[in-house]
């Protein structure tokens, strides 16, 4: 009988470590599931089940202000277009602005970041004090001054909204360097003779690109929430080209009697935040609970 005790109180420990990390990996799964269905959806909509639809995003197709029903699913805006289209189209513009952004950021901020972190030194120096620069204004804030000195514009969004968070994609990558440097196998790595180059493709990225993905989704998630202010305020993607920051501006005015204007653009923009943030959640869980 002591023996049995003595076999169940040593036991016992490693079981209560591995029961909160299992449901730690099952909850970031289930949130990055969910995540991804989020912003499947979206996708679909605007990019596949909108494009089917019989109208076009400018086209005059009714009469304004209709209700929702079987021609015009979402009903009409205030000149007569189809809402559910102009919803979809907008949806191609604010995800792909988002997407784009995130990924241009991601390429930039993380080569920064891998440099400085493996060179060190003065070059780390420089880096980081441009990269601090750029941390020090707000983000909306540099964003609206950029984009109100240069036209307004798809490309000239996705280049701005990138530049505002390219410093956490820097920040982020050369912590992680900093401390993969002095590990044995890239030390071993320099002494051997590797280039720098070769050791920060093959030893360094592999081992940070978790922390890369992870903030790739927190950065889309973001930049939907500035893009859409930005079009709000008049700075984002210009008309005819609708945006979902830009039609909730169009039809504020419009809240009380047909309040279904405000609420579609809306909560497309609260979903594709929400679903960018659940995998970026999901997947920052699943790597702790791994770990």
């Amino acid at each position: 009988m002591t023996a049995l005790a003595k076999v169940s109180t040593t036991a016992s420990p490693t079981t209560t470590r591995k029961g909160p990390r299992r449901a730690a990996l099952l909850r970031g799964r289930v949130e990055i599931v969910a995540g991804v269905a989020l912003l499947l959806t979206l996708f679909v909509l605007s990019f596949g089940v909108g494009a089917l639809r019989p109208f076009t995003p400018t086209e005059v197709a009714g009469v304004p202000f209709q209700p929702p029903n079987a021609t015009h699913w979402l009903g009409t805006d205030d000149v007569g277009r189809d809402y559910f289209v102009r919803l979809c189209v907008a949806g191609r513009t604010s995800l792909s602005i988002a997407l784009a952004s995130a990924l241009l950021a991601m390429a930039v901020g993380s080569a920064i970041g891998l440099i400085a972190g493996l060179r060190g030194g003065w070059l780390d120096t420089i880096l980081m004090s441009a990269v601090d620069l750029l941390l020090s204004f707000p983000s909306m804030l540099l964003a609206l001054g950029v984009v109100a000195v240069l036209s307004p514009s798809k490309t000239t969004l996705i280049a701005v909204l990138a530049l505002v968070t390219i410093p956490h994609f820097a920040r982020v990558v050369r912590g992680r360097c900093l401390e993969l440097r002095e590990r044995e196998f890239v030390q071993s790595a320099r002494v051997s003779g590797v280039a720098e180059p070769k050791i920060a493709l093959k030893h360094l990225l592999p081992n940070v690109a978790p922390l890369m993905t992870i903030q790739v989704a927190n950065t889309a998630a973001i930049v939907i929430l500035l893009e859409s202010s930005l079009s709000y305020l008049g700075l984002g993607v210009q008309p005819p080209t609708p945006s979902w920051g830009r039609m909730v501006f169009e039809s504020q005015s419009y809240m009380t009697g047909s309040p279904w204007l405000v609420l579609g653009g809306a909560v497309a923009l609260v979903l594709s935040s929400v679903g960018w943030g659940l995998i970026g959640e999901g997947f920052a869980v699943s790597r702790k609970s791994i770990v």
